[in-house]
């Protein structure tokens, strides 16, 4: 049990752990790779620093920094939070699960992981991001799943609880995981044109001209990003980003997000002062908790 998980090591994640490792609380920063500020050669514009610095340099110390202040930091990809009557947050990853007091979303920016003509216009109505809260009403039926990941396959176990007619489409992807175990499963390797329907969702057309129909698509596309975690787990996104308060909550209690996923400008600096914001806002918090504990 941990007073905070935080989601990404990037300046946003490593910033708020600093701050909050500081203070004392016993921390957590979850995160999948190193973001894209990696795959950045070098920073010029950062305040401090009078010559361009590595990218990777820079994030780095700040890891270094935070691990100073007794951070724990564990490589895991997340794919969903729950909340508890108790006040407490269940992030769930592939590897394991863990449960915090308060969470700080600090995972970067959103990407659009599958674009397809048909996608949005059957969300809701066919098409869903989440197994866990969507796959009862699929019981029996026939279902997709489109994606060629872990994730994919963290999905894929879900919904083998509801349905044996399940297929998985990789839209031309090589596999990243052994799908032969699960031998319910159908896999289709061809690349995705178009999803298609009515009133709602009834199948997808292959670039090769061909047809399958479907009751229920789930997208499971590449990895666990900020977007598909928060669509599963309930967290108001618009256009991408995160919504958020002046605090830097979002509009699920003790659950917060800074950096990249929340800011349109997307620099260091932002992404610095927004976890620094964050972490102050949940230790306000903390500090209250432990006042009203006594």
């Amino acid at each position: 049990m941990y007073d905070v998980i935080i989601i990404g090591k990037g300046p946003a994640g490593a910033q708020a752990g600093i701050y909050l490792g500081r203070a004392g609380f016993k921390t957590l920063i979850l995160y999948k790779d190193d973001g894209s500020l990696a795959k950045t050669d070098y920073i010029e514009n950062y305040y401090g620093y009078n010559q361009p610095i590595e990218a990777r340099k820079l994030l780095e110390e700040g890891v270094e920094q935070a691990k100073r202040f007794n951070v724990e930091f564990r490589e895991d990809e997340v794919v969903m939070f729950l909340s508890s009557e108790d006040n407490q947050i269940l992030v769930k990853g592939l590897k394991e699960e863990y449960k915090a007091s308060y969470v700080i979303i600090a995972a970067g920016m959103t990407r659009k992981s599958l674009n397809v003509p048909g996608l949005k216009d059957y969300e809701g109505k066919g098409i869903s991001y989440c197994v866990t809260c969507d796959g009862f009403f699929f019981r029996n039926r026939k279902v997709a799943i489109i994606g060629y990941t872990r994730f994919a396959e963290h999905e894929l176990n879900d919904l083998l609880m509801f349905t044996k007619n399940a297929y998985l489409l990789t839209n031309g992807k090589d596999m990243e995981f052994d799908v032969s175990a699960l031998k319910e499963v159908t896999v289709i390797n061809k690349q995705i044109n178009l999803i298609y329907g009515e009133d709602q969702v009834k199948g997808i057309e292959f670039k090769d001209g061909s047809k399958e129909g479907f009751e229920g698509i789930f997208i499971a596309y590449g990895t666990a990003d900020a977007s598909s975690f928060c669509v599963k787990s309930g967290i108001a996104t618009d256009k991408g980003k995160i919504l958020v308060d002046d605090s830097k909550m979002t509009n699920i209690d003790r659950i917060y997000a800074a950096g990249d996923c929340i800011n349109s400008y997307m620099q260091v600096a932002t992404a610095v002062s927004d976890g620094a914001l964050a972490a102050r806002s949940v230790i306000e918090r903390l500090k209250a908790d432990r006042k009203n504990a006594k």
